[in-house]
């Protein structure tokens, strides 16, 4: 089982395990109401057998983001973007954590704030699908980060 309630975290998938981070846990004897719960900073891996490990916290608590992972000099890298830290403001701040390292560094930010993104990691860079922006406007781009930059690719 989960280490915590979860819901609007975010998976990576690594070889033989999925490494969730952070969401929206809901305290004990509330049924989902935000008033009951918290955003987290929880990362975790599991495998099917069950919880694996405690990875290091992210800097900053975040629901409903986006995540991947790419790979540098053949070690795997996760990256969570964007989301939101509250219950109603998005942010365009990204994290990255290097596996085996003891601590979530800052990278480049997303060109806006964004939350409710579908995202992939294929081909050594992760891919941000749409979303919506601060204003809850629904965006319709696609953006690819490489582990330096994020860009706009469609």
């Amino acid at each position: 089982s989960l280490v915590q309630n979860t819901r609007s975290a975010c998976a990576v998938a690594d070889k033989d395990s999925t490494i969730i981070t952070g969401g929206w846990t809901t305290l004990s004897g509330w049924k989902g109401r935000k008033e009951g719960g918290y955003i987290t900073k929880v990362v975790a891996r599991y495998n099917l057998q069950g919880h694996v490990e405690n990875l290091p916290e992210m800097t900053q608590g975040r629901t409903e983001h986006g995540c991947g992972s790419y790979y540098s000099g053949g070690t795997m890298v996760v990256v969570v973007a964007g989301g939101r830290f509250d219950a109603y403001n998005p942010v365009s701040s990204t994290e990255q954590l290097t596996m085996g390292g003891t601590a979530w560094t800052t990278a480049k930010s997303l060109p806006r704030a964004l939350m409710y993104m579908a995202t992939v990691s294929m081909n050594n860079q992760i891919y941000i699908l749409g979303g919506w922006d601060a204003d809850l406007d629904a965006m319709a781009e696609i953006m690819a980060f490489d582990g330096e930059d994020w860009k706009e690719v469609g």
